[in-house]
């Protein structure tokens, strides 16, 4: 209920109207709504406004009346490159809502697989809703421009030739690498159909004047280790915590398969995820916190501990490396295998 507030500012748009006010005047209510009269509940806007200046979404100028967006109100607009308005329209929006109610039900083991089970990587698979996919997409660049540049400057990719980023979606992560290590080769970012056909103008690769001769989008099955492109190394970013161990296992495994024909060749994998740590590391509240959002999401998804995912790891013939404890709040793993 904290958040409710902020619905109006981003799916109905109203941050795009207040971003046009005047700094030094600002709009009343009566000039935010306009000709919408009709629409609005002009006593209850003001109030949820009220409360968006204490959040620091919005700000009074000159009297209690007039209202302008502050810098991070203004992150709301649908034009933002931070995506943010995504994010918040993903995380209130009709899916993730009706998912959570099945909550209670998975709690005390109610659910019905064939009815009540939710999988968000089928849904995307099958998805026709453009505006959807649209939310989705954004919000997860959102989530990657929250913790890139740490992530990024975290590890050294200037080993590699080639990387492809499984599940890449707009590509932030990837562009970010290409940026910083000019002397990788190519990078590819790869994912599923319905969201390869929304996203790739490469708009986070071009923002960061990445040449368009090092850069493609190609779209697959990462279940299918036939659609996989080769590569020296593979980014998996927020993939492995929403399957349960079953699913992971099988694109830890097509990942070897795609590569099983290259000869003396050393392949690396990178998983990137909100990593459960010991007792008291700083960014375990949010993991566990996710943990409950994935379980809620997909079939038996989980946030995991670091050996959790090396169990993983050991089963499909990777050999763990490193654990990059960054806490961005993502940390990352590191596992290669020889061909």
């Amino acid at each position: 209920m904290a958040f409710a507030p902020i619905s109006p500012l981003t799916v109905d748009g109203l941050a795009d109207r207040l971003i046009h006010a005047q700094l030094d005047t600002g709009l009343t209510i009566e000039e935010i709504v306009n000709n919408d009269k009709q629409k609005w509940n002009n006593d209850l806007l003001k109030r949820i406004l009220n409360v968006c200046v204490y959040g620091g979404i919005v700000k009074l100028i000159n009297d209690d009346k007039h209202f302008i967006l502050t810098e991070s109100g203004q992150m709301m607009t649908s034009d933002h490159p931070s995506h943010v308005r995504d994010l918040i329209r993903f995380m209130f929006g009709s899916v993730l809502t009706n998912a959570s109610l099945q909550f209670h039900k998975i709690v005390y083991n109610q659910t019905d697989d064939k009815v009540d089970s939710f999988d968000m990587f089928t849904l995307l698979n099958k998805c026709n809703d453009k505006e959807f996919l649209s939310i989705y997409n954004g919000a997860m660049t959102t989530m990657s421009i929250e913790a890139v540049i740490k992530l990024v400057d975290g590890i050294d990719f200037s080993r590699f030739k080639t990387i492809v980023d499984l599940g890449g979606n707009r590509g932030t992560f990837l562009a970010q690498i290409l940026k910083k290590y000019s002397t990788i080769q190519y990078g590819i970012v790869f994912d599923l159909s319905p969201i390869i056909n929304e996203v790739n103008n490469g708009e986070e690769f071009i923002s960061r004047e990445v040449s368009n001769d090092k850069w493609s989008f190609i779209s697959g099955d990462m279940l299918d280790f036939s659609t996989i492109p080769l590569a020296d190394a593979y980014i998996l970013k927020h993939i492995l915590h929403g399957f349960n161990d079953n699913k992971c296992l099988k694109v830890l495994s097509s990942i070897r398969q795609a590569n099983e024909n290259k000869k003396n060749s050393l392949i690396t994998i990178f998983i990137v995820e909100h990593i459960i740590f010991p007792e008291g590391a700083t960014s375990n509240w949010q993991t566990y916190g996710l943990d409950m959002a994935m379980a809620i999401l997909t079939d038996n998804a989980r946030e995991r501990t670091q050996y959790e995912y090396e169990d993983l790891l050991n089963k499909t013939g990777w050999k763990f490396i490193k654990l990059y404890p960054i806490q961005a709040p993502n940390s990352v793993i590191e596992a290669q295998f020889y061909c």
